[in-house]
């Protein structure tokens, strides 16, 4: 479960296609049953009205993305990992983001880094910032239905080999998941149901339980875990939101 967690993927944005504004129902009634309602939570409640098919994903105004900023260890982390004999601590993060274009997620670290290369040594009540936008973990475009971010962030228990080993480990995870074909799928549909909404909602939260799996068999500690939910059809306000886990604070640049 997220230790920090802000909106859900049923608040993702969702509209009915025209075939149904036009043909099944009246200007009048279509009023009185949709209004302006436009997440999958509205249409799962008039589900038993409209064919399962009859709704498409809606499209963000402006192109968006999201990036870390800052991470900031806070005290009582020491206590809360019982590990408060080490001054400096090996922090690192995964994390990975999408939407439903149909696009592959987006994950940190990417292709080609250097996993080592992801560690963070910090002492408890120092702040990391991250220069310009900071570490990229939505690439900005035009988002469909909303997006989805998932940050794990965990203590390393300093054996680089076999850190690098997990961290390729839970990326190939990652690639081969099955929330990674449901999206894929999404882009030679003509609609979206809900049915598929569950899938993916069930897909996602196992693909956070097997990488905590393999983080936790390398030893490492888990410190927070933040799930973000945007919806591509609310109000995107740019700069800085702020926040705060159970031993952290991170920091986000909407962007």
């Amino acid at each position: 479960m997220a230790l920090i967690t802000t909106g859900s993927l049923l608040d993702f944005s969702v509209t009915p296609k025209k075939s149904l504004r036009s043909e099944r129902f009246s200007f009048a009634e279509y009023s009185k049953l949709f209004g302006r309602k436009n997440s999958f939570t509205a249409f799962r409640e008039l589900s038993r009205l409209i064919p399962p098919d009859s709704i498409e994903l809606m499209r963000s105004k402006e192109p968006r993305g999201v990036a870390l900023k800052s991470f900031e260890l806070r005290q009582g982390f020491e206590w809360f990992l019982q590990n408060i004999w080490n001054s400096t601590n090996e922090i690192y993060f995964i994390a990975w983001a999408w939407d439903l274009s149909g696009m592959a997620p987006n994950y940190y670290p990417g292709d080609g880094t250097n996993p080592n290369d992801a560690l963070i040594r910090i002492k408890v009540g120092n702040l990391r910032e991250f220069i310009g936008t900071g570490l990229n973990l939505f690439p900005k475009r035009t988002v469909t239905g909303g997006i989805a971010l998932r940050i794990q962030v965990w203590e390393s228990d300093l054996r680089e080999r076999s850190f690098a080993r997990a961290m390729e480990e839970a990326i190939d995870t990652i690639q081969n998941s099955d929330l990674n074909n449901l999206l894929n799928l999404i882009s030679t549909a003509t609609g979206i149901t809900g049915a598929t909404i569950t899938l993916i909602e069930k897909a996602s939260l196992e693909l956070a339980k097997l990488i905590g799996t393999i983080l936790k068999a390398n030893s490492d500690d888990y410190v927070d875990f933040f799930e973000g939910y945007y919806a591509a059809d609310a109000p995107w306000t740019t700069g800085l939101d702020k926040y705060d886990g159970n031993s952290s604070t991170i920091v986000l640049d909407k962007y």
